[in-house]
């Protein structure tokens, strides 16, 4: 889908997903759930969430539509994303910090944007490392879902 030679001569690329890759993706999106997730959610909402397989029943049901990040040919992170809406973004906890987050979702902006004047995704309110990523991103916050204090969701927009 895109791939891109760095300067430190690595290769970052995003392709779609191998069914053969869906348990190396699960586990990351388990791990990082967990060390990301645990600070604002709780450690026993989050162990429910992967306990109860739900972060795995997401990605398989959305297979079709998860893309991998991978550097050197090694998986980083995931995103599933249709229509006008990137529903899971995970990059290994191991390479926070590193501009893969921001590498995958400013390319699949620009695919999203081929199709779509305006683009959204929805964020844990809690989740202030992620709302500073995405405005930092350029997203901005939309509507918020309060159904439930605990798991409150923010709606974050970008426009062309």
């Amino acid at each position: 889908m895109f791939a891109m030679k760095t300067t430190l001569n690595t290769t970052k690329e995003i392709r779609k997903a191998k069914k053969a890759e869906l348990d190396e993706i699960i586990q990351i999106g388990n791990v990082t759930f967990d060390r990301a997730f645990s600070p604002f959610l709780g450690d026993y909402n989050v162990n429910w969430y992967i306990n109860n397989a739900e972060l795995k029943r997401e990605i398989v049901k959305h297979y079709n539509d998860l893309y991998v990040l991978t550097v050197d040919d090694t998986i980083a992170g995931f995103i599933i994303y249709f229509d006008d809406f990137i529903h899971i973004m995970m990059i290994d906890s191991k390479e926070h910090h590193a501009g893969l987050g921001s590498f995958l979702l400013n390319s699949v902006e620009k695919e999203l944007f081929k199709n779509n004047n305006q683009i959204k995704l929805q964020s844990f309110v809690g989740n202030k490392i992620a709302t500073k990523f995405y405005l930092k991103n350029g997203w901005t916050k939309g509507e918020v879902n309060n159904a439930n204090k605990n798991v409150a969701m923010m709606y974050f927009e970008k426009s062309k």
